[in-house]
């Protein structure tokens, strides 16, 4: 994060690359990423074992049709760029949840808000989700910030999972959030990206159907990712908690790192954007 203190009601620039909602089908090259700093590991390898992390998982929500409403009219305005409409969906304080990409780095909570204006809070939330460094002075172009915002806010809305996060009491967002202890997190491998299971799923000798069965995930865990040497689209490699290495489907996991917008109701009884996960390389 930048060095200085950010203005008043704004939110505070982070060093790093955002991970949009997309990241539910983009999370394979994501892992990737990870895992190709550190040594590859063949199908069927041994690492070292350790204990799965415990995790509290967001459980899913059935959305009502207001909220599914609501969620539609923020796509729309976000989509052509309205900033009195999207400005009108957002709550007078946001929450920023900043996650790392890995299992040692805790996701931070900050408050925004209240912002004078649609520019204030769109400036403010283009900030907080743009990709790469903060300019030199922590200035970044307003015009393009504002556009960063539009098109998180868009793609967040675009084909939500709809469900809690933990960091969000009484809200419904469009990601499934999850909260552990990055301490434990780091004693096990800081370096390392993680995954989750929304039920039971079995792990593979290989990125096939038909391959061996060597191992189950279960929810309430996070698993290390892991390399395999020729996974096929469509499914990512895990390391068991005895330390072997299996493939999942890429459907079956998420990435504990969450993008997105969670949205309350308020005493109106209007739903508003009350938070903004963002996950920064």
């Amino acid at each position: 994060m930048s060095g200085g203190k950010p203005p008043a009601g704004g939110m505070a620039p982070m060093r790093g690359r955002r991970m949009l909602p997309r990241a539910r089908a983009a999370c394979g090259l994501l892992g990737l990423a990870l895992a190709l700093g550190a040594p590859g590991v063949a199908q069927g390898a041994e690492g070292r074992a350790y204990d799965p992390l415990p995790a509290t998982v967001g459980a899913a929500v059935q959305p009502p049709a207001d909220l599914l409403k609501a969620a539609r009219a923020l796509h729309a305005a976000a989509t052509a760029e309205d900033a009195p409409a999207v400005f009108a969906l957002l709550g007078e304080k946001v929450t920023r949840i900043t996650s790392g990409l890995t299992v040692g780095v805790r996701r931070r909570v900050e408050t925004a808000g209240p912002w004078p204006g649609a520019a204030a809070a769109l400036d403010a939330i283009g900030g907080a989700v743009m990709e790469g460094d903060v300019p030199p002075g922590g200035h970044r172009d307003p015009l393009a910030a504002r556009r960063a915002a539009f098109a998180f806010m868009a793609e967040a809305t675009a084909a939500p999972e709809w469900a809690r996060d933990p960091l969000v009491a009484d809200a419904a967002c469009t990601y499934r959030g999850v909260r552990w202890s990055a301490d434990a997190g780091a004693k096990i491998d800081a370096g390392t990206g993680g995954l989750h299971v929304p039920a039971a799923t079995p792990v593979h000798a290989a990125g096939a159907r038909g391959a061996p069965v060597i191992g189950t995930l279960r929810p309430g865990r996070i698993y290390l990712q892991a390399h395999m040497d020729g996974l096929p689209d469509g499914w990512r490699g895990v390391r068991l908690g005895s330390g072997r290495v299996g493939a999942v489907r890429e459907g079956d996991v998420r990435n504990p790192a969450a993008s997105g917008l969670c949205f309350r109701r308020g005493a109106d009884g209007r739903w508003r954007v009350v938070a903004i996960a963002v996950a920064l390389l």
